[in-house]
């Protein structure tokens, strides 16, 4: 009888014993070491986007794509710009031709203030690029001509998305080097603005 008891008495401190062995083998299994951050942030990306920029005789849409790549506060894009607007015609009778242009080049941008929620960056960019005036029946190019194109900007990101970064710009371009009938430098010199987005791998 006094054995019985003893038996009785000893199975719930087994059972309790048991769940905490349990408990700490599933707790030992978990693993809550905290992971360090990357040494060094790093960023490979796609970047597309339109601006509004000055041309010849007002304001047109242009789009950019490319990529580029990031390194702590610094960052570096290829990219090719391409006008979509009809801003003007140039007419030797009969013919009626459009103005088309293209440039692409690099910009390098530094951020220089970031909190949870925004970055602000700093860019100055260099791009080559060709405009024509191109027939309006037959799509032929009638005159073309060369340029070079400056551009330097502030622009502000928004952090909160870690693989996607939409932006909006504002900025100050100058085209050199252009000598094409009709046509002014001048006219796509000036303020531009442009939104556009990131999307791509970025380790923090």
């Amino acid at each position: 009888m006094q054995k019985l008891f003893w038996v009785l008495l000893l199975i719930p401190f087994l059972s309790w014993s048991q769940e905490i062995d349990t408990l700490a083998m599933d707790t030992a299994a978990i693993d809550t070491t905290e992971k360090e951050p990357p040494p060094y942030y790093l960023g490979i990306y796609a970047v597309g986007g339109v601006s509004f920029e000055p041309s010849s005789p007002d304001y047109n849409l242009v789009s950019t794509l490319g990529g580029g790549v990031q390194y702590e506060r610094w960052s570096l894009d290829f990219t090719i710009h391409d006008f979509q607007g009809t801003v003007q015609t140039f007419v030797v009778f009969p013919n009626v031709f459009d103005l088309n242009y293209r440039y692409g080049g690099s910009r390098v941008s530094y951020r220089f203030f970031d909190n949870d929620k925004v970055g602000l960056w700093v860019n100055a960019g260099y791009y080559k690029g060709d405009m024509t005036w191109r027939n309006v029946e037959d799509g032929q190019d009638f005159l073309r001509d060369k340029f070079s194109m400056m551009k330097f900007g502030v622009v502000g990101e928004f952090l909160k998305l870690r693989y996607i970064k939409p932006c909006f710009g504002i900025g100050y371009q100058k085209m050199q080097d252009l000598n094409l009938s009709s046509l002014s430098e001048d006219s796509f010199s000036g303020i531009y603005i442009g939104l556009g987005v990131r999307i791509g791998y970025f380790n923090q």
